[in-house]
């Protein structure tokens, strides 16, 4: 597999060169990449085709059995949704997962055995286009999560990402299985030094928002954590103007009485705002209830349906100075779940213009570009006609 990889990037290298060659010359010359070729997985999907499940043993037997779990774990991140996994289409590929299977090894962590797999891209991107689902391929946005509790003994508190407790475990594991990177603070010494334990339980957007700036992260989550009777019923989340929500504490519990678990969030991703409340029997699964909502969310802005319908756009990238660059430029804009066809129209002095056949217009193509590090938007005419050469989305190329 690697050898064919080898080739084909060779061989896309070599096109590109000659191309580019020409350009320099003054000869027009048009590159394009059709969505059925085969292009180089970025670093980040490759991660995303990848999973693994703890098992007992290295048996053929027991590797069957989990295989399809791993890979319905796939589908998941790959796709955005867990509805994936409704489809009558892909239940009945799950049982065929060997024709989707690159490798699988194991690792041992302590005395703990996992298989891992890995699933083919192409295989993967085709399936779900047979299931009416898109491939989520652009990067995920970095959260960072604060959360208080009010513990029964130690009062009000920020968790610590070095607890052992299900509500850390879980958190780690929905996350990965969603593909959404979720990180918590270090709670060193700078931290403390910059926030309380009251600060985000009151969830004071400004003190939160400035001890959240050491960390490079696209979006920041405040949340508080504490258990109820569960035949309350009264209502628990406050606005974030109020002033006595740093003071608000649910009421004591009695000692015999049942309780549930309640989680209130408030995410700042971009431009999006939205508050999440959740209520679970336990932390576990009360942290991985949080994160599918979340990840819900965050899926639907990025990859969901478009009433725009197909059109196509000119996009022009600053910054090329190499070729490898302008190789990537055009495989991101490729790997996008609904871009159909990239040309390559015009490169001169650093600077290419990329024709882009996509499902949606330039809005929904600059939000799915949003959280990619390697570019910088400095531009977007959602009304540009591209038969007069009219650009639509204009970035920089940074790394």
């Amino acid at each position: 597999m690697n050898l064919t990889t080898g080739s084909i990037l060779r061989t896309s290298l070599g096109a590109a060169q000659r191309a580019l060659m020409a350009l320099s010359m003054g000869v027009f010359l048009v590159l394009a990449l059709v969505a059925t070729a085969p292009t180089a997985a970025s670093s980040e999907l490759q991660r995303m085709l990848q999973g693994e499940r703890e098992v007992e043993s290295q048996t053929r037997n027991e590797r069957q059995q989990v295989l399809p779990t791993i890979f319905s774990d796939v589908l998941v991140r790959v796709s955005g949704t867990e509805a994936v996994l409704q489809n009558s289409q892909i239940r009945a590929e799950l049982r065929n997962v060997n024709d989707y299977l690159l490798q699988f090894g194991y690792r041992t962590d302590e005395d703990t055995l996992y298989l891992l797999a890995t699933f083919d891209e192409s295989r993967v991107r085709d399936l779900l286009q047979r299931a009416g689902f898109t491939l989520w391929t652009g990067r995920r946005p970095q959260l960072l999560l604060w959360i208080a509790e009010n513990h029964p003994e130690r009062g009000v508190r920020l968790v610590s990402r070095a607890e052992q407790r299900p509500l850390i475990e879980k958190l780690r594991q929905a996350s990965e299985r969603r593909g959404l990177p979720m990180m918590m603070p270090l709670m060193d010494l700078q931290d403390q030094m910059a926030i309380t334990p009251r600060d985000v339980w009151g969830r004071f957007e400004r003190e939160i928002l400035q001890a959240s700036t050491r960390y490079p992260t696209e979006g920041v989550v405040s949340a508080r954590v504490f258990r109820q009777a569960a035949d309350a019923s009264d209502g628990i989340l406050l606005e974030p103007e109020d002033e006595s929500a740093a003071n608000y504490l649910p009421e004591e519990l009695e000692v015999d009485a049942a309780y549930h678990y309640i989680l209130e969030a408030r995410v700042s991703i971009g431009d999006m705002r939205f508050v999440e409340v959740i209520e679970a029997a336990d932390e576990g699964e009360l942290v991985t209830e949080f994160v599918n909502r979340v990840a819900d969310r965050v899926s639907a802005l990025f990859i969901g349906e478009t009433s725009e319908g197909t059109s196509e756009v000119l996009v022009r990238m600053r910054g090329l100075q190499q070729l490898a660059h302008v190789l990537q430029a055009e495989q991101m804009l490729q790997q996008q779940g609904q871009v159909y066809r990239v040309q390559l129209r015009r490169y001169q002095q650093g600077t290419a213009e990329f024709a882009v056949q996509l499902n949606g217009g330039a809005s929904w193509l600059a939000q799915a570009l949003e959280f990619d590090r390697r570019i910088e938007r400095e531009a977007l005419n959602p009304d540009a006609d591209i038969s007069a050469s009219e650009v639509a989305l204009e970035f920089r190329w940074v790394r």
